[in-house]
């Protein structure tokens, strides 16, 4: 029979074939919160191994730690107090702000009031702060120094060898000076750190309350530094204020000597001033400005007169240029003169017409009464134009008196003006004079009453805090370092146990689940074959499936087989081959009992031990080895029948290789890839129910790659938490390189209890906890 089977593809629902991809693709790159929980359980006395070495560690590196006590004193910041004056102006002072408190913290922390507390407790004689008192530790070499004493002469020679370094010259009295100073600066500075390290600062909640808390060896110590820092705090706070008062008061007092003296020299000038403005003017400025204000209403009045002359003059002027219109002048008329001559024209010319009523023509009293009207109408003419021009040379004499006034007028108003304007600039450095004067007083005034207000609150100054709390001698040592330093090695001892059970777990590089092996392989697991012990013979797990059916390998087995038998449904194999990657994977007791299973189910079986190098399954069965088998079928020296042989329990026929001994000058592949060889499995599949090919293992020869040929079926066996992972992915990869028809894996020699600790889901987990189904 030359076959070349496909790949099948399982028709099983539990056991469905994947598609072919590499099988490092189907690692779940998700973290398994279970998974890692039940590792670490696993590992648990690892981890209770760790915490107890972490534990005594700890215990003795706490043994090792001095005890230490704290002290904590309370301060209050920001105080109402009663200020009886305003010195805010003074000496700046605001309200204490929460955002201040930090610098509050730094004056308690800082240098000058460290050092006062360590005058005043006289710190520097304390072993604790001042390293200089403590005992040195001698060193090794030290101590060797003062139990060997070498003689001069190797003192010598160690000098001239440069082992030992000479004495040093003394120094010079001024440089031996400035270096002990240099000592005892650097001394100061490492007591006050050494006092800094002690001192811990923090604000209570939400309020102006500080916590001022001290850490000593000394309990006494502890709470007598706390104290002391708080009380020199208020003391500083006191001291500051006092200085600033002080210096206020000082700064005040220089201030208002100044300003007196500059207001008696600006009054002065005020005085000075004022007498000398009183010698040069000999009037106010007040008189001066009424007299212009007259004198400049005199002027106006003395121009309007002058134009209104000015007005008439040209108008008379005009008029005495026609004599027709003179009497059309009301000046000329008005003259006295040409009014009695105009009387005396109207008396006469009343006198004619009282004549032409009463008398003729003719008449010498209407004759001369008529001469004399035109004697005196003509007098009239030449009196008006007398009496015109008398009165146009009286107006241009009025007109030019009236400008001469106004000229003098003007001339008045420029000499006042200019007085009030000399008058005007001496008052108003007269006025400056005062207002300087005047300012000076009030800037002496005002830092007089300042300096009354110092000299009374430098009486009644207090602090801005004050000590709510202080500090008590502690009664117990504090315990925050050495409970720190047991959850610390605790926590590391825990996470170094942890960290090796998970490092072991990621050395394991075998299969421990089925899931495990589902997912790396890429391959369907058929079953799960339980051990019945790490030490027991091939024969003996064949006694197991005969003596006890109902077991839990019996049941494994028949689960296997009902996989394989289901792996194609359509056409259940006949042929079937188990090979692994390496020996001693227990693939022939695998082989072996599954087709007992097949026997006892009342099909006929036969195994095929196909591994001609080192055959084991004549090994399992008794009296097999002495009987012909494979290589005499193959060479037709013994009739097939003659080679078979039945397992007298089970009823299985075996064909062994030949007499249980190993192929000696024949090649294995060339057997197994022998026509003949092919004949005979065909024969066998035509005969029994299931043939099944103990096959070599896949990674040692390329025998499971002939047989794969020939068969319906491969079924590879792993073995549980022994087989390499590479060494059974390379094998797969070796069988699926020649096509070989892989149904799946199966996991041999399972230890049950051991396998449920690895698993917390699947089938070794369910199978653990249910085991009242097998019997045993």
């Amino acid at each position: 029979m030359n076959k070349l089977v496909k790949p099948l593809v399982l028709s099983n629902p539990v056991n469905t074939a994947k598609p072919r991809k590499d099988p490092l693709d189907n690692i779940d790159d998700t973290i398994d919160i279970r998974g890692l929980v039940s590792k670490i359980w696993h590992g648990k006395w690892i981890i209770a191994i760790c915490l107890l070495i972490a534990y005594v560690l700890g215990y003795l590196s706490v043994s090792q730690i001095v005890p230490t006590y704290r002290a904590n004193a309370t301060v209050m910041f920001d105080i109402q107090k009663s200020n009886i004056v305003d010195l805010q102006s003074i000496l700046d002072e605001e309200r204490f702000d929460r955002s201040k408190l930090e610098d509050q913290m730094l004056i308690l922390s800082s240098t000058s009031l460290i050092e006062r507390v360590v005058d005043q407790l006289n710190l520097d004689q304390n072993p604790e702060f001042n390293p200089a008192l403590r005992e040195e530790k001698l060193s090794l070499i030290d101590l060797a120094r003062s139990y060997i004493t070498l003689p001069p002469e190797v003192v010598d020679i160690m000098k001239d060898l440069g082992l030992v370094t000479p004495p040093r010259p003394p120094l010079p009295a001024a440089d031996a000076e400035a270096r002990q100073i240099a000592r005892e600066n650097r001394l100061r500075v490492a007591i006050v750190r050494n006092v800094l390290s002690g001192l811990r600062l923090a604000p209570v909640g939400d309020s102006h309350v500080l916590n001022i808390s001290f850490v000593s060896t000394n309990r006494n110590t502890a709470a007598e530094v706390a104290n002391a820092i708080a009380n020199q705090y208020i003391v500083d706070q006191l001291e500051a204020k006092l200085e600033a008062t002080q210096a206020a008061t000082n700064w005040l007092s220089v201030r208002v000597d100044e300003l007196q003296d500059r207001v008696e020299v600006a009054e002065n000038k005020v005085a000075d001033a004022r007498s000398a403005l009183a010698v040069e003017q000999g009037q106010s400025l007040n008189i001066t400005q009424q007299q212009l204000a007259a004198l400049n209403a005199t002027l106006v009045q003395a121009r309007s007169d002058t134009a209104r002359i000015q007005a008439n003059y040209i108008r008379l002027r005009n008029a005495l240029e026609d004599v027709d219109t003179l009497d059309t002048v009301s000046e000329f008329r008005a003259s006295p003169v040409v009014a009695e001559i105009r009387r005396q024209e109207t008396d006469l010319a009343a006198q004619v017409i009282t004549l032409n009523a009463s008398v003729s023509q003719d008449n010498p009293s209407l004759v001369l009464a008529k001469r004399q009207l035109e004697e005196v109408r003509s007098q009239i003419r030449e009196q008006v134009l007398e009496e015109a021009k008398k009165i146009v040379v009286a107006t241009q004499k009025d007109f030019l008196a009236a400008q001469e006034r106004e000229a003098a007028l003007i001339t008045e108003v420029r000499e006042l003006e200019q007085k009030a304007f000399e008058q005007s600039a001496d008052e108003g450095t007269l006025r400056q004079l005062e207002r300087e004067a005047q300012a000076s007083r009030a800037l002496y005034e005002n830092f007089l009453n300042r300096l009354r207000e110092a000299n009374a609150q430098e009486d009644l100054e207090t602090a801005d805090a004050r000590v709510l709390s202080p500090a008590e001698v502690p009664l117990r040592a504090q315990s925050q370092q050495q409970r720190r330093t047991m959850l610390l090695t605790m926590f590391l001892g825990g996470a170094i146990g942890v960290g090796i059970v998970v490092f072991l777990d990621l050395l394991n590089n075998t299969f421990r689940s089925p899931e495990q092996l589902e997912k790396i392989s890429g391959e369907a697991v058929l079953g799960i074959l339980p051990s019945i012990g790490s030490r027991v013979k091939r024969h003996a797990v064949l006694k197991e499936l005969q003596d006890k059916p109902n077991s839990s390998l019996a049941e494994s087995i028949r689960n296997l087989r009902t996989s394989i038998l289901l792996s194609n449904v359509d056409k259940p194999p006949k042929v079937l081959m188990f090979t692994s990657s390496v020996p001693q994977e227990g693939k022939t007791a695998t082989a072996m009992l599954t087709a007992m299973t097949s026997r006892q189910m009342g099909k006929t079986a036969i195994i095929v031990d196909c591994d001609l190098r080192m055959p084991a399954v004549s090994h399992m069965i008794q009296d097999a080895d002495v009987r012909p088998g494979l290589l005499t079928v193959i060479d037709g020296t013994t009739p097939i029948n003659d080679a078979i042989y039945e397992e007298p329990t089970s009823g299985v026929h075996v064909l062994t290789v030949c007499g249980g001994e190993r192929l000696g000058s024949i090649n294995a592949a060339d057997v197994l890839s022998s026509k003949r060889f092919e004949k005979l499995i065909e024969a066998l599949s035509q005969r029994y129910d299931l043939v099944v090919l103990d096959a070599p293992p896949a990674l040692v020869v390329t025998d499971a790659r002939i047989l794969s040929k020939l068969v319906d079926t491969v079924v590879y066996a792993v073995r549980w938490d022994k087989t390499p992972r590479g060494a059974v992915l390379e094998g797969l990869k070796e069988m699926r390189s020649v096509g070989a028809p892989i149904a799946g894996v199966v996991m041999t020699m399972v230890n049950e209890a051991r396998a449920t600790k690895y698993a917390y889901d699947g089938y070794n987990y369910y199978k653990g906890r249910y085991r009242d189904y097998y019997i045993s």
